[in-house]
This record gives structure tokens, C-alpha cells and sequence, in this order.
């Protein structure tokens, strides 16, 4: 039996002498979560740490102090850590804000003419402005406002005047019967030969604003814009559409009076004719609904128009939008008369007149 020497000593020995040279409070002992603090303590075993979790915090509670999720004791300045975590996943809040679960619409009145714009989702081409925004299905003072402004931009106004006539062209036309005699007949064929064609802009001479106004009742008495506004944005139809014509006010026959008589007193002995091109003139809202934008989907134009349920589908869609149909417009004013119009352009109008007789 071996005899314990004098350096040798037991495991219980070596463990106090353990626990004399290191410190209970030392950072080897303490908690993950508990501030190293120096001097004695009562208990000289520390115990251990509590095991993993995802979601738990570990938190030392001192005497008289309190911690929360996020908070500290009141005895400490130190944030408290996640066992074996070196990262912790914050605790959702109690009472999260509304603004991160819901969309609130902004108010269009407060907004810029800008920022509105850039909020929207719209098309703008040569016939106008047209939109399926949800925002402006849903929101009657937003569509009040897309309505108001692009109404106001006035509509482009061209006169197009051109100078034909006609001439009669003969075909001579030779065939062989079946007795190989050769037979020749003259056909008389007519010809539109064009002259001149140019263009002149009303559009300078038409006021800056219009005016948007309503149709009227039955009884009489215009309708109330916000009342149509909010009649559309409370229907249910998916193939609603509302839209806003543009007209501009003028006294057409008698421009194209003057036009004429004016080309006729060049020596030009031909047909003239005047016609307005307008561009830019309505402004078209329609439902945002997904059935309503396959609908109007070219591809499905087409399929009904092979299968021949437009006879069903396109009655459907005139009807829908029929209820809303030239309730609200929007008038111009063209600020030159015809004649004073004629006048400012004369030199113009002559030159290419002229050139027809060359």
C-alpha cells in the first residue's frame, strides 16, 4: 500500500486550496448577465448558468431591484446578455404602431402637386390622362384633385386645312376572245389628287384654365361634383369607369367659312376642307379591380372578338360606364376670333396656297 507523500494532497484539499486563490466574484464565476463587482461574498459557490434558450432572457434579480426585457437592475449599469448568445432577438412590443401593420392613406389636399403625382400610378398619352390607381378608386378627395388638375391643362387644338380636287382617269384595258380577236374597252376612273395640306395651332390662343363643371338633372339643377366623385368611388361595379371630356368653345363652322373664303381669294378654284384634331382632351379614371384589367387587356379583346362574346362582354362595359358618362366636363375659351385668327395667319395660309399653282 503506497503511503501519502508530504507534496501530495487529497481532492478535497486541492479544492479549497482552489477556492482560496480565486475569488468567488471573479469573472471565471460570475453569471453571464451578472457586473463583475470586487470583494467578498457570501456564498463561495457560484451556480451554474442556465441552459440555452432562444427566447428567454437571463436576468439577475438583486435584492430590491427590478428587470425587464430591455432594462437593467437597479443595483447595476450593465444591459443584461443572453446566455451562450452573443446576439439576443428583441422582444416584440407590446403595442406595436398601427402605421406598421396598415396603409393610411395620405391627404391629397396636403400634398404637392409633385408629391401627389409621384404617388400615383397613370398613363399619360396623346388622347390624355388615364388611370387605374387604387388610391383613386377608394379615396373620392384624391380622385377630386387627379380630376381638377389634369383637367385644367388645356386640350391641343390644331386646324387642318386641305386643298384637293378631283381627276378623271381613263384605263384602256385589252383582252382576246376565244375567237383570238383582240377586244379594247376604256374605263373612266376617279381620283382625289391633294393640293396642299398644312397645319396651324389653335392652341396658343386658347385660355390657360377651364372651367370643370357637372351635367344637369332631370329636375334641372347641375349635379353636385362630390356627390358624382363619391358615387363612383362607392360602386361596386368592377367595370366602372368615369371620364372627363374636354371641349373647347369656339365657333367652328365659322372658322372654316372664313378659311375658305380667305383661300378662295388667292385664285385657288378647288375643295377646301377644315377639320380640328384635338389631342389631350379627357382625363379617365377606371376601376383598379384585376378582373377589370384583364378585361381590357388587348389579348382579351381579341379572344372575344374570334369568339364573338363581345356581343355580350362589350354591351356590359358601355353600360357600366354609362352611369358616368358626361356628368363632369371641362370647358375652354378660345381668347381670338375667328376672323382676328384668319388674319394672324394670312401670310402663312397664302404661301402654301401657292404652291399648289406651281
Amino acid at each position: 500500500m503506497r503511503t501519502a507523500e508530504k507534496g501530495d494532497a487529497s481532492p478535497q484539499q486541492r479544492q479549497q486550496q482552489q477556492q482560496q486563490t480565486q475569488p468567488p466574484h471573479s469573472p471565471l464565476n460570475r453569471l453571464p448577465s451578472e457586473p463583475y463587482e470586487q470583494g467578498p461574498s457570501n456564498s463561495s459557490v457560484e451556480p451554474p448558468p442556465p441552459p440555452y434558450d432562444d427566447t428567454v432572457f437571463s436576468e439577475h434579480l438583486e435584492a430590491g431591484g427590478q428587470t425587464g426585457p430591455f432594462g437593467t437592475s437597479h443595483g447595476s449599469e450593465s444591459q443584461p446578455l443572453m446566455a451562450n448568445h452573443p446576439h439576443p432577438h428583441p422582444h416584440p412590443h407590446p403595442h406595436p404602431h398601427p402605421q406598421q401593420h396598415q396603409h393610411i392613406a395620405p391627404d391629397a389636399s396636403a400634398l404637392s402637386s409633385h408629391d401627389f403625382f409621384a404617388r400615383l400610378r397613370y398613363k399619360r398619352s396623346a388622347k390624355g390622362y388615364s388611370s387605374s390607381d387604387i388610391w383613386l378608386n377608394t379615396d373620392a378627395n384624391a380622385l377630386r384633385r387627379f380630376i381638377s388638375e389634369c383637367s385644367s391643362e388645356k386640350p391641343r387644338v390644331s386646324v387642318e386645312v386641305t386643298g384637293t380636287h378631283v381627276r378623271e382617269k381613263h384605263i384602256e384595258s385589252v383582252r382576246t376572245d376565244e375567237h383570238g380577236q383582240q377586244q379594247r374597252s376604256t374605263k373612266t376612273q376617279s381620283e382625289v389628287v391633294t393640293d396642299f395640306r398644312f397645319v396651324l395651332e389653335l392652341t396658343p390662343y386658347i385660355h390657360d384654365r377651364g372651367s370643370v363643371y357637372t351635367a344637369r338633372a332631370p329636375g334641372g339643377e347641375p349635379l353636385d361634383i362630390n356627390q358624382v366623385l363619391d358615387d363612383y368611388v362607392g360602386a361596386d361595379n368592377f367595370l366602372k369607369e368615369i371620364r372627363v371630356q374636354k371641349k373647347v368653345i369656339w365657333d367652328y363652322e365659322l372658322v372654316r367659312r372664313e378659311i375658305t373664303a380667305f383661300i378662295k381669294s388667292t385664285g385657288y378654284p378647288h375643295s377646301v376642307g377644315v377639320s380640328f384634331p384635338m389631342e389631350n382632351d379627357r382625363v379617365t379614371v377606371r376601376s383598379h379591380n384585376q378582373a377589370a384589367q384583364v378585361w381590357r387587356h388587348p389579348v382579351t379583346s381579341f379572344l372575344c372578338l374570334v369568339s364573338c362574346l363581345c356581343v355580350i362582354g362589350w354591351p356590359m362595359q358601355y353600360l357600366a360606364a354609362q352611369r358616368w358618362r358626361n356628368k363632369v366636363m371641362s370647358d375652354f375659351v378660345v381668347l381670338a376670333s375667328p376672323r382676328d385668327f384668319v388674319d394672324r395667319n394670312s401670310t402663312f395660309i397664302r404661301n402654301q396656297v401657292s404652291w399648289s399653282f406651281m
